[in-house]
């Protein structure tokens, strides 16, 4: 027996699945990438590549915290090949400081077994020490041939001696006023209050003049310990020149920032009405987008202040609050002086902060809060290839990483980079047929369950048909 399937039943078959074709196609368009957002690339120096530094306002117009959804296009529509720079990490470098050390010439030497007598008169005060020239002796200015000299590497206006924290000299520069041809030798002795004395080593000094230009050593090296007082002393007073002046050399280690970051003033935003008491008290700020935080620092207006917080973060509004460091934020003033302190690190990806005050402590005034970010922002480096002009677009929830890496970009990027043009961003604006997708894509989202069960229900129905159809056609006769 051969059973035929009715026309009716397979037309509704066939519409069944129409429907769910029509779904599908219309989900897999609602899947395609859409960006939102667009500004013009404005270039004021022209290069095979071209950096843009991006802003804040490029984070905030982004979908994606990795800023995924970012593309170049030309003015015919086509993809500009680009790359995200990271910014360079901050190098630390010894960089040679000299500071101005104070000089004295010494008196004549002593008899045999006496000590040598100090031109200063020294005076204890704690742990500090004042010094003074003794009265009656010659100034260096009016030294004549002096047995040798005292320096003082403290600081020569200063009557307490060189700070902890100050680094430590490892040598000395002499300057002095002639002869224009001599060479010397020196004995160095260390001393820290002008009583007990060490030796430090012996130098040699020497100015030579010749044809391809005068050979001058005018440095001593000083031993890794030294102390406040150098005596230095001739081996041959006839033949040392006259010093005039005297610098200590130090290396001090500096952290060289190579990009440095940027920084992002936010005000506070209105107070927003919370039954939580210890929110009404905080302090909102709004950075513009999420930004890659170093570090922050609360200024606060004049007066004194003191502000134990807690800071939390989150990077949508519709996110919880996530604790991330505790502080004291202060500003204080003393004797017309003010001291605020210093910034808090806050290596942390956010877009909105949130101060919360100790619950033993003021709240904090919305008018008189401003909050300093310094954030490593990143670069776009794009091939000026194609139509100009071009334009950034960003603003797209599934977009797919379209930057390609920078060594792919620029091979020889370290020889590239100082030859790189600038450029910066225009106006941003909005697209209004990507908003009129996004809301029917809206519309889809919410009527999907219903379209899903309707498709469903219509299957069920077409099936029970069909087995109605087919009982019913096997009681008939053949």
């Amino acid at each position: 027996m051969q059973v035929l399937e009715p026309p009716r039943l397979r037309c509704a078959w066939a519409s069944i699945c129409l429907a769910a074709s029509a779904f599908a196609t219309a989900a897999a368009d609602a899947d395609d990438a859409a960006y939102r957002f667009s500004a013009p690339i404005e270039v004021q120096r022209g290069a095979p590549f071209i950096r843009i530094a991006l802003p804040a306002s490029a984070y905030a117009h982004t979908e994606q915290a990795d800023l995924r959804d970012l593309r170049v296009l030309d003015a015919a529509g086509e993809r500009v090949p680009f790359a995200l720079l990271a910014p360079r990490a901050a190098k630390s470098e010894l960089q040679e400081q000299a500071r101005d050390a104070a000089i004295y010439a010494l008196p004549p030497l002593p008899a045999r077994g006496q000590a040598w007598p100090s031109p200063l008169e020294v005076t204890l005060q704690g742990d500090r020490i004042s010094v003074r020239p003794k009265r009656g002796l010659p100034s260096a200015a009016n030294a004549g041939r002096a047995p040798g000299w005292l320096v003082d590497l403290g600081e020569p206006d200063k009557a307490s001696d060189r700070k902890p924290d100050q680094a430590t000299p490892r040598a000395l520069q002499l300057a002095w006023s002639g002869p224009a041809d001599f060479s010397v030798g020196v004995d160095v002795e260390l001393s820290a209050d002008l009583r007990q004395w060490r030796t430090g080593g012996s130098s040699q000094l020497l100015a030579l003049a010749s044809p391809g230009g005068a050979l001058i050593q005018a440095r001593i090296m000083l031993p890794p310990a030294p102390a406040r007082f150098v005596r230095l002393v001739w081996h041959d007073p006839e033949a040392a020149p006259k010093l005039t002046g005297a610098k200590a050399i130090f290396d001090l280690r500096e952290n060289l920032s190579v990009d440095p970051p940027a920084q992002i003033v936010a005000l506070a935003l209105p107070t927003a009405n919370d039954d939580d008491p210890a929110a009404r008290r905080a302090l909102v700020f709004d950075l513009g987008g999420a930004l890659p935080m170093l570090d922050i620092e609360l200024r606060m207006a004049s007066g004194t202040h003191v502000a134990p917080v807690r800071v939390q973060g989150r990077r949508r509004v519709d996110q919880a609050w996530t604790d991330l460091a505790w502080a004291v934020f202060y500003r204080i003033e003393r004797d017309g002086q003010v001291s605020t302190a210093p910034p808090l690190k806050l290596r942390s990806t956010q877009r909105y902060l949130r101060l919360v005050p100790d619950e033993r402590a003021a709240a904090l005034s919305q008018a008189q809060a401003t909050l300093l970010v310094n954030a490593e922002l990143a670069s776009l480096v794009y091939a000026r290839q194609g139509r100009e002009p071009f334009t950034l677009q960003a603003g797209s929830g599934d977009a797919k990483a379209s930057a390609l890496p920078i060594a792919t970009l620029v091979p020889a990027l370290d020889e590239e980079r100082p030859r790189f043009g600038q450029a910066t961003l225009g106006a941003w604006s909005e697209s209004e047929a990507v908003v009129r997708g996004l809301q029917s894509r809206a519309r889809l989202a919410a009527m999907r369950p219903w379209l899903l069960w309707a498709v469903l229900l219509a299957g069920v129905a077409g099936l029970g048909a069909m087995v109605w159809r087919l009982a019913r056609s096997s009681k008939a006769p053949d």
